[in-house]
């Protein structure tokens, strides 16, 4: 009978002894393996994200053109761009007082200078259009809190008069390697296609 006894006495104290080690040294953080992310959740509406992002598609096929210097593509694709921006739900940021009118505003100049780049009559006017529709659409990005992609601001210091003078462009890639400079691009009358990843990233709206 003491036998049994004992042997219940030493059960129970290995019990509590093992449920006293586990408050005493809870596991480390971790030790179940990495812990799942939250979901990044945007700031606006599925309907003005795929406005914007459809615009930023358009704007990408545009700097496309003037890289492989296709004069035909770069029209259809300036219309193409206008439909997109056109289309944007700026209307949404109503809601938002502090940015509309400014938002408002530069999505009016963005479609100025889209409606200027189609009176163009040669490349080297559409790039210098193209220029200030780089900075003013990235104004927009930057005042909206684009948050589904990132946006690369480049600069390339010798794209405009005679190589002389600066211009912008966006891109979806940051990496020099993969950088496609729209103003010089591949068929450059001077440097032919050395100078296709030529340029600096300036800035970035961080997205994702």
């Amino acid at each position: 009978m003491k036998k049994v006894l004992l042997f219940v006495t030493l059960i129970i104290v290995a019990i509590i002894a093992v449920i006293a080690w586990k408050f005493v040294f809870p596991k480390k953080r971790g030790d179940n393996g990495p812990q799942p992310l939250g979901l990044t959740v945007s700031k606006h509406s599925n309907s003005f994200n795929e406005s914007m992002s459809n615009a930023m598609n358009s704007y990408y096929a545009l700097t496309e053109s003037f890289v492989n210097w296709d004069t035909a593509k770069a029209n259809s694709s300036i219309g193409a761009l206008k439909m997109a921006v056109d289309s944007i739900r700026i209307p949404e940021m109503q809601k938002d007082s502090a940015i509309y009118e400014t938002a408002q505003s530069t999505w009016e100049s963005i479609k100025s200078e889209i409606a200027g780049m189609q009176l163009d009559t040669s490349l080297y006017e559409k790039r210098e259009s193209l220029n200030m529709l780089s900075d003013n659409l990235f104004n927009l990005l930057r005042i909206v809190k684009y948050d589904v992609a990132k946006v690369y601001y480049h600069e390339c210091p010798m794209a405009l008069n005679n190589y002389e003078s600066s211009a912008f462009w966006l891109s979806a890639e940051g990496e020099n390697k993969k950088r496609r400079n729209p103003y010089l691009g591949l068929h450059d009358p001077k440097y032919g296609k050395a100078m296709l990843t030529c340029g600096t990233t300036r800035d970035s709206i961080p997205g994702k």
